[in-house]
């Protein structure tokens, strides 16, 4: 069964090419940790993106599915403060900025989908899956929206 899309005006043109720009700059990142042998693929990282009022509100747009996107364990918004020398700053084409940290995730590797997440091990009849997949496997399956 294909997921009902969440779409309105919000998710046009401009909307996606943001996403493009921070998923396009995000993977550079990502690739830099996978050079540096902290990481085996971009699922075993985290992304945290630092980022004024508008464009921070455009993210949350895709909840949760932003990780799904960006192709990592987690993402993770803020509002501008936070970010630090060390994070990679990406002026968007329309003049939005955002700060891209990437980091190794803490968590552990679901064995199903490959995600880091704090729910694997939650389950006792599935202690190596994530709770995603839990529900995937066992439930009704999880609801996606946006990716």
């Amino acid at each position: 069964q294909f997921p009902e899309l969440k779409v309105d005006e919000s998710f046009n043109t401009a909307f996606w090419g943001q996403i493009i720009e921070i998923r396009i700059a995000t993977s550079k990142q990502l690739e830099r940790l996978r050079t540096a042998g902290s990481i085996g693929s971009s699922l075993d990282a985290e992304v945290d993106l630092f980022c004024g009022a508008a464009l921070y509100e455009n993210l949350l747009l895709l909840e949760d599915e932003l990780r799904f996107v960006l192709i990592t364990s987690g993402a993770h918004i803020h509002k501008d403060a936070g970010h630090n020398e060390d994070d990679h700053h990406l002026s968007l084409e329309n003049g939005d900025e955002v700060w891209i940290r990437v980091s190794v995730s803490e968590y552990d590797k679901c064995t199903r989908c490959w995600h880091h997440q704090p729910s694997v091990g939650s389950n006792d009849e599935h202690p190596e899956l994530c709770g995603r997949c839990v529900e995937n496997v066992e439930g009704s399956g999880e609801v996606r929206h946006y990716a």
